[in-house]
């Protein structure tokens, strides 16, 4: 059966209602955004998964696709040929839970590519503002201008951090919690991030020269970032994060604005069954 979007967190409801269907396998037609729908749909309200068994699939489409690079689906006739083969992979997923405050019941989000704190949030909640937010390469480049213009306003924010219980104070730019490679249109910000480990590859920028921070952009595309001083780079199965300073902290996850207070993020080892090669 082909079922089309009408609107924002459609692909959620469609999953869910598939699967307590009996469907056995949604395949998302899309990019990140279209999928991350899809993989929050694979869990019910309180944030079980409904159907261990069942399987998620990709067809990406148009150009901007993160998630599809780290699962070596770089095209639709791949993810065809992957779909007809039919070999699943379980996959780690991440739960993103922010406390309710004045009857506010919080976020509950799930995701299976990133989520990042701080400059990242920024850059996506001005790209959500822009005419040009779609995929492509002009949706790349408007990705990319808008990038370097925060990077150059944005500054370093004051966070702790708990990483698997280890507490941490940072000044930092972006949090950036990775399960696959790549973010923000081909930026391989965690080259060794594994979809499967059931670990985060965690990555810190912290405060740094202006102009290091635009002539590292490049560095980021490549993978070769992380040996700039300023930023760290470890390995965690739980996040709690919490702005420590008055200035806002905005995350999101695969392109959606999420908050901008304090979160947990959890990994999920296994929880989701993915069709690809």
């Amino acid at each position: 059966d082909v079922k089309l979007t009408e609107g924002p967190r459609d692909a959620t409801a469609l999953t869910r209602k598939a699967l307590r269907d009996g469907y056995e396998r949604v395949v998302a037609v899309g990019g990140d955004g279209t999928l991350n729908e899809v993989v929050n749909g694979w869990f019910d309200e309180g944030g079980a998964v409904i159907n261990a068994e069942a399987a998620i699939g990709l067809i990406p489409s148009g150009t901007g696709g993160d998630f599809r690079r780290t699962a070596q689906l770089p095209n639709a006739e791949v993810a065809i040929k992957a779909l007809a083969a039919g070999r699943e992979r379980r996959i780690d997923a991440g739960r993103i839970e922010t406390p309710g405050t004045n009857g506010d019941p919080g976020v509950v989000h799930h995701f299976i590519n990133i989520a990042d704190w701080g400059v990242g949030g920024e850059v996506v909640a001005r790209v959500n503002r822009s005419r040009f937010k779609g995929g492509g390469p002009r949706g790349s480049a408007v990705f990319l201008a808008i990038s370097l213009a925060e990077l150059l306003g944005y500054g370093v924010r004051q966070v702790q951090l708990t990483l698997d219980g280890k507490p941490l104070m940072r000044r930092v730019s972006n949090v950036v919690l990775a399960n696959g490679r790549y973010f923000g249109g081909g930026m391989k910000i965690a080259p060794a991030a594994l979809l499967d480990d059931g670990v985060f590859e965690v990555v810190l920028v912290g405060e740094m020269p202006r102009w290091r921070s635009i002539l590292g952009v490049p560095r980021i595309y490549r993978g070769t970032h992380l040996s700039m001083p300023g930023i760290e780079v470890m390995q965690a199965k739980s996040i709690q994060i919490e702005p420590v300073d008055e200035e806002p902290l905005r995350f999101e996850a695969e392109g959606e604005p999420l908050g901008s207070g304090a979160a947990t993020v959890t990994c999920l080892p296994g929880s989701i069954r993915f069709v690809m090669p």
